[in-house]
């Protein structure tokens, strides 16, 4: 009996110490950026686009280049057929222009591979459905290049 309250005890300590010790980044909420707004009510408008061919060549210039094609024509095959078809089929379900909910601000990163990596911060801007539209909002990663660049989608999240 003494084992186990002291086993208890000793687990307890362990668990409490581990907790203390552990770093947690908060999440920073942010005011959005008047150039996300105009990147995204553009998104939306090119994924509203009937035509498939129109459409697409209205996207290419507003993602990240991490999701392209080597000769940057067209949308990877992990993108295409995925988030980028999923978008498309829902984006009839979000306001245009753009209503943002809330921005979490990212941390700074590399994203892409190779070729296509570039270094800055990928911000997550919640974009409100439609009056009279069950769900939540979609999470839009936007990538804030460390060089100044332009602002480009980096994962078309749940749209």
């Amino acid at each position: 009996m003494k084992k186990r309250v002291l086993f208890t005890f000793m687990l307890l300590v362990g668990i409490a110490f581990f907790v203390c010790c552990i770093k947690v980044d908060a999440v920073e909420k942010i005011a959005p950026d008047e150039r996300g707004i105009k990147l995204l009510n553009e998104f939306l408008t090119a994924l509203a686009i009937p035509d498939e061919e129109t459409r697409l060549k209205a996207v290419v210039p507003l993602v990240h280049k991490s999701l392209l094609t080597s000769d940057g024509r067209d949308l990877d095959n992990d993108t295409k057929p995925f988030s980028y078809k999923k978008a498309c089929q829902n984006v009839q379900f979000y306001c245009n222009p753009v209503k943002i909910k809330y921005v979490l601000k990212g941390n700074t990163m590399t994203v892409g591979f190779q070729e296509t990596a570039e270094k800055g911060r990928v911000d997550r801007y919640f974009v409100e459905k439609k009056d009279g539209v069950p769900g939540m909002p979609a999470p839009i990663h936007i990538f804030w290049p460390s060089s100044g660049g332009e602002p480009k989608i980096i994962n078309m999240g749940s749209l």
